[in-house]
Order: structure tokens, then sequence, then C-alpha cells
């Protein structure tokens, strides 16, 4: 199953399908941005199914505690590969937040 590539990457959020960020995956580095963060991870795939897991880092004024400490949570993401599309789970390493997340893929990388 092909992944290494470029992605859109969407959230499930309460009025539907959101923009998160795009991704970059390649030789198991998964790198994302969006206007207020980015993502530095590891990814691996079996079969047709992915896993992720990453750290996030925020950059935007909003998203940073008051004292100025960078915030960093950590996620996985576990979903299934399919004809250029990717469906799953991600969850924080507390399993506090667990969000429906999805990627079309967008193209290659150069």
């Amino acid at each position: 199953m092909k992944v290494d590539g470029i992605w859109k990457v969407e959230i499930l959020g309460p009025y539907g399908w959101e923009a998160a960020s795009t991704a970059f995956l390649e030789n198991g580095r998964y790198l994302s941005a969006s206007q207020d963060h980015y993502v530095i991870g590891r990814y691996r795939v079996n079969e047709d199914t992915i896993r992720v897991e990453a750290d996030m880092h925020p950059h935007s004024e909003a998203n940073n505690p008051p004292d100025n400490s960078e915030l960093r949570p950590k996620f996985a993401f576990v979903g299934q590969v399919s004809d250029g599309h990717i469906s799953g789970q991600v969850d924080d390493d507390e399993g506090l937040q667990s969000m429906t997340v999805r990627g079309t893929r967008l193209g290659d990388l150069p």
C-alpha cells in the first residue's frame, strides 16, 4: 500500500469535516503543519493499517500557555489505508481525547 506522499488531513468536528493540516509522509517519517502548529513523528504500515506516533508543537499565541512553556502533546493515530484515502482515530497519550481523522492523498513528493 503506497502511503509516501503529500496528504490533506481533516478532523471530524461538530459541523462536519474540518481542514487540520497538510502532511508529508516519506520512508517512515511523518511531518505535518498548519497555520497554528507543526507535527513531527514516525509512521509504519502493516498491510492496510497505518500507525503514526508523533508530537504536536503549537506555535500560535492562542495555543501557548501564559507562562510561555511549550505544549507538546503526544498522539497516536491508527487508521486504514485504501486507494488514496486513510481513515481512523487519533488519541492523545493520556487517553483524554479521541478524534476521527481522514486523509486524502494529494500527490507524490519530488
